[in-house]
């Protein structure tokens, strides 16, 4: 086998017990992963008398960053909502037979910074890399059923992590069956505050949906630091939800919602079932948002269509105690 080539990049991660100290890979991960690697130049001006300035240097810490696109399975994405969403989620079993399926259900933390770091492992086998203390920025799951190529969900990331050194791959990881989360099938439920959550299912209506995660993270230096950000020192502000929805324009009931005086609560759930795990119990995915705003309104055409593209705001909501929720069941008892 050759190297150097494209098709053999790889990545694989495993999640730290401690933000920093770098561990061994326990799973391969099928995204796309690209690195960045910038290290600042200072250039001082020298005064010298000649037309040649630049002659002493020095370079800023290390900034690393990586992009991330994979499609979402009913088994990665509660993997990778460990790093957005909300660290050591563990499934609960239903106890169903022939075999169980397990709830994962995640919730940002509104007081206690749980979010996980992994060490990533990736390029290729003749020049692979390792990089501790990666974390998400930002994340955001995204469907469009008017885009035919792209029939799933998928799921966007942007990433930082901490230092760049040359390893060696972690041998002997297994690959995993998985099963693609479908945006086409995908249901929409609106409700009306005082209301319940997935009561009222919305037809004929919803064409593409993206939901942003936001952590709102960032690594810190001191005086000690000469290389690379301080390791476990992670910084945290405000944690946003905010998503985007893109309607057919045949009704103004939820325009109206938005040019209401007063902001009207909209409680939104989306939707996605798989396959059968056992009896009646299906693989799912479930968004909740308890507390929704619009925030944002423009009219557009799809096909000679009039559509509405609307933003929305996740709010916190007293009843649920949180600002949004993510469900995902499988048949997995663990994430490794």
């Amino acid at each position: 086998m050759g190297t150097n080539e494209l098709i053999l990049l790889k990545n694989q991660a495993g999640i730290e017990a401690v933000r920093g100290n770098n561990v061994a890979a326990t799973r391969k991960l099928y995204a796309q992963i690209t690195p960045t690697y910038n290290k600042p130049l200072q250039e001082f001006s020298d005064q010298t008398g000649t037309y040649f300035d630049r002659r002493r240097a020095a370079y800023g810490l290390e900034e690393i960053g990586f992009t991330g696109l994979d499609i979402a399975t009913f088994e990665d994405l509660p993997w990778w909502a460990q790093l957005f969403l909300k660290g050591g989620v563990t499934g609960v079993s239903d106890s169903g037979t022939p075999d169980p399926a397990y709830s994962y259900l995640f919730a940002p933390s509104a007081s206690t910074d749980d979010l996980k770091s992994i060490t990533l492992e990736f390029n290729e086998a003749g020049n692979p890399y390792e990089s501790g203390q990666v974390m998400v920025t930002q994340a955001t799951l995204r469907f469009n059923v008017g885009n035919n190529n792209e029939p799933a969900w998928m799921l966007d990331l942007t990433m930082i992590g901490r230092d760049w050194q040359t390893t060696t791959f972690t041998v002997a990881l297994s690959d995993r069956d998985t099963e693609v989360i479908l945006g086409r099938g995908t249901k929409l439920f609106i409700d009306d505050a005082g209301g319940t959550l997935g009561s009222t299912q919305k037809l004929g209506s919803l064409i593409s949906a993206s939901v942003t995660f936001n952590p709102n993270i960032h690594f810190k230096n001191y005086a000690e630091d000469e290389t690379n950000y301080a390791k476990n020192k992670v910084g945290r502000a405000a944690y946003r939800v905010d998503a985007q929805f893109q309607f057919e324009f045949d009704s103004d009931t939820e325009f109206a919602k938005y040019r209401n005086s007063t902001p009207q609560p909209r409680l939104i759930r989306l939707e996605r079932e798989g396959t059968v795990i056992h009896t009646t119990v299906k693989k799912r995915m479930r968004l909740d948002f308890p507390n929704g705003i619009w925030s944002s309104w423009s009219r557009g055409d799809r096909q000679g269509n009039l559509i509405a593209n609307f933003g929305m705001a996740a709010f916190y909501d007293v009843t649920e105690a949180n600002i949004f929720e993510m469900e995902i069941i499988n048949a997995l008892a663990t994430l490794p």
